[in-house]
């Protein structure tokens, strides 16, 4: 079987940074692979907070919730390494999005992995999956400014 590629977004939205934690390491004494949609999720977490949102899933009156998920392991982490999580969107659709990150090493820049979520809008009371808000889209199709980043 080929090897699948996740594609980078042409911009990154938001950057954060994530210390592996020794819940995170695997048997093998490095970050394991089953932990990456977790570190990526944290990341898509704090970037719904700073958008504005208290909330992880909602968006007027909508949740967020995930139809996909691919990881591409790249690089061994350790525990106590920082790394830096990047995110951006792409394929803004009608009833879907990607979010794609990016999580390198903080102090070699060393890529560790990359994660692709394909996300929807659901409306809980109707059970039904419901358009991007047009708010939502206009926030992560901007054009690129330098991501947020912590000091």
């Amino acid at each position: 079987m080929p090897r699948r590629t996740i594609t980078l977004p042409e911009h990154f939205l938001f950057a954060t940074h994530y210390d592996v934690l020794y819940s995170d390491v695997n048997a093998a004494n490095h970050l394991g692979a089953d932990r990456l949609l977790s570190i990526a999720m944290e990341a898509q977490l704090r970037f719904i907070r700073q958008l504005g949102h208290s909330k992880a899933i909602a968006f007027e009156e909508a949740g967020l919730i995930m139809a996909h998920a691919e990881t591409a392991y790249l690089a061994e982490a350790d525990y106590g390494d920082r790394l830096r999580v990047e995110l951006g969107a792409r394929e803004v659709e009608q009833k879907s999005f990607q979010f794609v990150y990016r999580i390198s090493k903080d102090d070699s820049g060393e890529e560790v992995a990359r994660v692709a979520t394909t996300l929807l809008f659901f409306d809980y009371q109707t059970r039904r999956v419901v358009a991007v808000p047009d708010d939502f889209r206009a926030q992560v199709t901007a054009p690129a400014v330098s991501p947020p980043w912590p000091g």
